[in-house]
């Protein structure tokens, strides 16, 4: 299967089989628009072999020529001055002729003016065509002087940064650094341009906000009629839609992968585990164990139960589940698992405030069941003793915010909470909060952490909201 082309390579307007909702497609049909607005006469030509073949005429080139020209009439048959200079000149040395990559020439043809008409009209008209290219562009277009120094950028730009025009020009465009690019990665793209050379890649860049977001960027230098380099130009494009798409499929890929494992440990550690229970259970009780015997096998009940827990909860992480939905009331909801969780609170003095009186969900009872508990127990494990939970939540429109919130030790790297196995406990198996999340996210809702830092912690979720009276005692 060929593979896909670079975002930016959808203006070479190749002829594969692309789907009609596609992003590539999308972006040729917005491109052919656009030269179509342009009136200067432009046409597209695919290299084949010693001589290009025509992909394309805008709407000014048809009405200037007059002429009906095909798909694949050869070049050098209609414009032959054009076709030797394509192969004469420098590739970056001439104004009206331009290589959109290695097989695809875009020519600016010359419309042949009366001398009476004046050099103000035909620059206004270029500065017009000009403008007509980029503003309409659905990607960001800056061009910078020799030395980064930002000259112009299109409105799309501003859009995607944040920043306004007046705060880009006269600017670096380091400006957008976010850290996440090294300093030899923009090493060899300046090495790459002031060579002459395209620079293609990405970055991680920054906002004016402070969100990160990723972008495709080609960078090409702009020669004068002498062909010394003037300016650079950089098309880029925001792709962070498309980066967390591939993490999301990434991820599926992975759980899918742990699912198959998750058989296996059942299969062969289940089975056993239970026997070795068992056993344990009877020596145990037996009456010729002495007392440091007794400790041991305490000790085993204790490893024997976590091992237990984990393989629950890697199944339970693991495998997708059938949701019978259901009208849910949440305070009897919560009050229910608080009578579950009552002996672990009161063992390590924990007090635990419902205050979700009146809200009503819409979801699985038992997947939602163990969404709080898994919620309830991270909680518990972060705080060391005589500490507070409160479980709040408000209703809004379609939708019901539930917090649980501690006065625990709170979260250092907020950025791998939901990654499976990650866990910055001594105990417990690192699969709580990505359980949580995944239940959420099967509830098409969102599970989020609002704030952390040492004495208050809180999550968010956000879940289907019931009809008020309506909800089951689940």
């Amino acid at each position: 299967m060929e593979a896909e082309k670079q975002p930016l390579d959808f203006i070479s307007f190749d002829r594969g089989n692309l789907p009609p909702d596609s992003h590539f497609k999308k972006n040729k049909i917005r491109y052919r628009a656009i030269l179509n607005s342009i009136p200067i006469p432009i046409s597209l030509w695919e290299l084949n072999r010693d001589d290009f073949g025509l992909l394309f005429l805008n709407k000014a080139a048809k009405k200037y020529f007059k002429i009906e020209f095909k798909q694949g009439t050869l070049l050098s048959k209609s414009f032959p001055h054009e076709y030797l200079n394509a192969f004469t000149s420098s590739r970056n040395n001439n104004s009206r002729l331009r290589f959109i990559n290695e097989n695809t020439l875009l020519i600016c043809h010359e419309i042949q003016c009366d001398d009476t008409t004046s050099e103000t009209y035909r620059d206004n008209y270029r500065r017009g065509a000009f403008r007509s290219i980029i503003e309409p562009s659905p990607i960001s277009i800056v061009i910078t002087d020799k030395n980064g120094n930002i000259e112009y950028v299109n409105q799309k730009f501003v859009e995607v940064t944040g920043y306004s025009i007046t705060e880009a020009i006269g600017k670096n465009p380091r400006i957008l650094k976010s850290g996440n690019t090294s300093s030899e990665e923009y090493k060899l793209l300046w090495d790459t341009i002031i060579s002459g050379n395209v620079w293609k890649g990405e970055f991680v860049n920054k906002r004016k906000n402070g969100e990160t977001y990723y972008e495709f960027a080609v960078i090409s230098p702009i020669r004068n009629d002498q062909g010394v380099i003037t300016n650079f130009i950089a098309f880029k494009e925001d792709i962070t839609k498309l980066k967390e798409a591939e993490n999301e499929l990434h991820k599926a890929e992975k759980f899918a992968a742990l699912g198959k494992m998750a058989a296996y440990i059942a299969h062969e550690i289940k089975t056993p585990l239970t026997s070795i229970k068992l056993n344990v259970d009877i020596l145990e009780q037996s009456e010729i164990i002495d007392a440091d015997s007794k400790k041991s096998f305490s000790i085993l009940q204790k490893e024997i139960k976590r091992l237990n827990n984990l393989l629950k909860n890697v199944l339970q992480f693991a495998t997708e589940k059938r949701l019978y939905f259901s009208e849910i009331n949440l305070c009897k909801k919560i009050d229910s698992i608080h009578e579950f969780i009552k002996p672990l609170l009161e063992q390590h003095g924990i007090t635990l405030h419902n205050r979700t009186l009146g809200s009503y969900i819409y979801g699985d009872p038992q997947q939602l069941r163990s969404l709080f508990i898994h919620l309830l127990e991270n909680s518990i494990e972060s705080i060391n003793s005589n500490g507070e939970i409160d479980v709040y939540s408000e209703m809004q429109g379609k939708e019901c915010h539930i917090y649980i919130k501690d006065n625990g030790c709170g979260i250092n790297n907020i950025k791998e909470i939901f990654e499976p196995f990650y866990s910055t406990k001594s105990t417990g198996t690192g699969l709580g909060l990505p359980i949580a999340k995944n239940i959420v996210e099967h509830h098409n809702g969102i599970l989020k952490l609002v704030s952390s830092r040492p004495g208050e912690t809180i999550f968010e979720i956000i879940l289907p909201a019931g009809s008020f009276g309506k909800a089951s005692d689940h």
